[in-house]
């Protein structure tokens, strides 16, 4: 397993998540840039507009026939991250992934596809619940009871279940797990950005208890407490394996042959055009 460093910063409640996690991963895509957005669907999570600023190629994939209703797809893959990575090996300069976690029945498989398909020096963006938050623990309980479809049906009605009709894990949703699924996918490193996001949570609650998010939220940044804070999110990258080269060592390579460069993430694998 690869020796992986870390580290965990704390940030202020967000108005829209998804919106931030696009803004950070904007950060790292080079204009016009490659990016796999795993588990697309209809993009009916948030706003990406500070990634779209970047104009880069998205390619979605997800096993959900709703990704072809998705907008900003350059291409659609109906099928399972792992099945895609097999014929898309280093080819992307950003991984996405929003709310998908959750539903990863193998996360080591999956974190190895998220590994394979990116360019080295790429990063993986994630965003999730954190299982050791009252709301994804009890999410998880309930699945592990098979309750949880019954009761978000008792709390918001039919429609709210239709939605939510992937089934959840909850394998990848603490910091020790992606952690350890990351090291062993080959990533480098991994930073964790946590917050609060109460009114995510409040919406599923009965009139009564809405109070409570807001107050769980205020004692847990009291507490400087990131790891019982209810959003988990995190970029993972990959090692720039080949090392950078001189120009003298690119011209100099044994037997008179020129060395490749080293490819870096919003370079374009090469094509071998048949005469």
């Amino acid at each position: 397993m690869a020796k992986l460093t870390w580290s965990t910063t704390t940030e202020p409640p967000p108005r829209d998540a998804v919106r931030r996690l696009a803004r950070w991963a904007a950060q790292s895509c080079p204009r016009g840039g490659d990016v796999l957005n795993v588990g697309a669907g209809a993009d009916l999570s948030g706003s990406l507009r500070p990634l779209l600023l970047r104009r880069p190629r998205i390619v979605g994939v997800d096993p959900d026939p709703a990704l072809h209703g998705n907008p900003h797809l350059r291409e659609r893959h109906q099928m399972t991250i792992e099945e895609f990575a097999a014929e898309h090996v280093e080819e992307f300069d950003v991984v996405f992934s929003v709310f998908v976690l959750e539903h990863v029945e193998r996360p080591d498989e999956f974190a190895r596809a998220c590994a394979r398909v990116l360019r080295p020096g790429g990063s993986w963006f994630a965003l999730t619940l954190n299982i050791q938050h009252y709301f994804g623990g009890t999410v998880w309980a309930l699945s592990r009871m098979h309750l949880a479809h019954p009761v978000l049906h008792w709390l918001k009605g039919d429609e709210l279940v239709e939605e939510h009709h992937f089934p959840t894990r909850y394998r990848f949703n603490s910091q020790l797990a992606a952690r350890r699924h990351c090291a062993a996918a080959g990533f480098e490193s991994v930073e964790f950005h946590c917050y609060e996001s109460p009114v995510r949570y409040e919406w599923y609650l009965p009139g009564a208890l809405r109070w409570f998010p807001s107050a769980y939220s205020r004692a847990a940044y009291a507490a400087r407490l990131p790891g019982l804070m209810g959003l988990l999110s995190f970029r993972a990258t990959k090692p720039a394996t080949v090392p950078a080269l001189s120009e003298q060592q690119r011209d100099e390579a044994p037997g008179g042959q020129p060395l490749p460069a080293p490819r870096r993430p919003g370079d374009r694998p090469r094509r071998t055009v048949p005469y």
